[in-house]
C-alpha cells in the first residue's frame, strides 16, 4: 500500500506501519496536551497506542497462519489502525479458504477483549462514561484496551473491501457465484458504507470514521478497477498475449556466468531453466550479492525461487485475473501441450488490449488502469 512506512522484517515477511498510525498518534498526544496533563499521562497513552498497534499485528499473524495453513504464502503485510492488508504470493483456491482466513482476524480481536474481561469487572458500562476515550489513565487502561479490541472486532466485520467483513461477505456470495460477480456485488454495498460512514463523520466530528471512509472509496477504486479489466479480457486466452520478450540462465550455470549476463540488461528477474523448461526465478539482487561474497562457482540454482505459477495457452486470461492483478509486473510462464512457448505479464495484457482497441474512450479507460498499477 502507498504511504506506508518500513518497519522490520519477520520470518521473511515485510512489516510496514500505514500513515494513519501517525495520525492516530498526534490526535492521542494532541488530546493529552490540550487537557493539560502531565508527561505520565501521556506516556500511558503513547503505551496505550502501542498495544493497539500489538493488537492489530496479532489480527493480521492470524489470518497469515491460517493462510500458511492453505499453503498460500506471504510476502508483505501493512498494518492499519482498524487491522491490515496482506500482499499475497498466491491466493484462496475456493471461497471456503477465503472464508476462513479472513474470519480469523475479527476472531483473534474478540480473543484478546475477553482474555482482557475478568480484570474490569469493577467498570462501568461505556456508556457510562463521562470522560474522553482519547485520554488514557492508568486506572482505565485495560478497560479501554477491551473496547477498542472489541471495536476492531465490529468494524473488521463491516460487509466492505478492504475490512474482512467485505472479503467474508464475497467468500459467501462466491460459494454460489463466480469471484468477479460476488466483487461486484461487494463493491456496490462497500460505496453505499462509506458514504454512510462519510456523512457520520461529518455529522460528528469523528477522525476514525472520516479514515475508514476514505479507506474503502480507495479500496473500492481499484476493485472497479480490476472488474473493469475482467470485462476487456474476456474471450482472450494466453497463446493471444503471450511474448518472448524474457531474461533466463541455465540452472547449471556458475554466479560468474550470470554475471556476464547481468551485463548486458536490466532485467530485475531472471527465468532459471533446465532442459528449456523454467523452474525457478532468481532477482537481480541475488546474483550480485552472491558475486559481491566472491562465490562466483555456486549453481545459479542453489539461489531460486520455487513454486512457479504456469498459465496453459488455452486458458482464458480471466481465469487467472487475481494473480496477474496482485503482481502487476512479474512474468509468468506460459505452457502449451507441455512446451514452453512463452511469457505474460498484465502489462503486456494492458498493452495488448490498447493496440487492439478501437475507440479513444477506451484507449483513456486502459491508459488509467495503467497508471493504476
Amino acid at each position: 500500500m502507498k504511504r506506508a512506512i518500513k518497519l522490520k522484517s519477520l520470518g521473511g515477511i515485510t512489516i510496514n506501519i500505514h500513515w494513519t498510525f501517525l495520525i492516530l498518534l498526534a490526535w492521542v498526544i494532541a488530546a493529552n496536551t490540550v487537557q493539560g496533563l502531565t508527561w505520565d499521562k501521556i506516556l500511558w497513552s503513547f503505551i496505550f497506542i502501542m498495544l493497539i498497534f500489538l493488537s492489530v499485528l496479532l489480527h493480521e499473524l492470524g489470518h497469515l497462519l491460517v493462510a500458511k495453513h492453505f499453503n498460500i504464502l506471504t510476502k508483505e503485510i501493512t498494518l492499519l489502525p482498524t487491522g491490515g492488508i496482506s500482499y499475497y504470493e498466491n491466493f484462496p483456491k475456493t471461497s471456503k479458504e477465503e472464508l476462513l482466513i479472513s474470519l480469523v482476524g475479527p476472531a483473534i480481536n474478540l480473543a484478546i477483549a475477553g482474555l482482557i474481561l475478568p480484570f474490569i469487572q469493577s467498570h462501568a458500562p461505556i456508556w457510562e462514561i463521562t470522560r474522553h476515550f482519547d485520554i488514557i489513565h492508568e486506572d482505565d487502561f485495560l478497560y479501554k484496551l477491551h473496547l477498542v479490541n472489541l471495536g476492531l472486532f465490529a468494524v473488521n466485520l463491516i460487509p466492505a473491501i478492504p475490512l474482512d467483513g467485505g472479503r467474508i461477505l464475497r467468500a459467501i456470495l462466491g460459494l454460489r457465484m463466480n469471484y468477479f460477480k460476488a466483487t461486484s456485488i461487494v463493491v456496490i454495498i462497500s460505496k453505499v458504507l462509506a458514504a454512510v460512514l462519510l456523512v457520520a463523520a461529518i455529522i460528528y466530528f469523528n477522525l476514525v470514521l472520516l479514515l475508514l471512509s476514505l479507506l474503502i472509496f480507495v479500496a473500492v477504486r481499484s476493485e472497479e478497477y480490476v472488474l473493469h479489466l475482467s470485462s476487456l479480457i474476456k474471450g482472450i486466452k494466453f497463446n493471444e498475449v503471450v511474448i518472448n520478450d524474457y531474461q533466463s540462465v541455465q540452472g547449471n550455470s556458475t554466479v560468474q556466468e550470470a554475471m556476464n549476463k547481468l551485463m548486458n540488461n536490466h532485467s530485475k528477474h531472471f527465468f532459471v531453466t533446465e532442459g528449456g523448461i523454467p523452474v525457478g526465478t532468481i532477482h537481480r539482487m541475488g546474483i550480485i550479492n552472491e558475486a559481491v561474497k566472491k562465490n562466483y562457482t555456486l549453481p545459479v540454482i542453489s539461489l531460486m525461487k520455487e513454486n512457479l505459477d504456469f498459465f496453459n495457452a488455452d486458458a482464458g486470461v480471466e481465469e487467472e485475473l487475481k494473480k496477474l492483478v496482485a503482481f502487476p509486473n512479474r512474468y509468468y510462464p506460459v505452457m502449451e501441450r507441455n512446451i514452453f512457448v512463452g511469457v505474460v505479464s498484465l502489462m503486456c495484457i494492458l498493452e495488448y488490449l490498447i493496440l487492439h482497441q478501437r475507440t479513444t474512450k477506451e484507449h483513456e479507460k486502459l491508459k488509467a488502469l495503467i497508471k493504476n498499477f
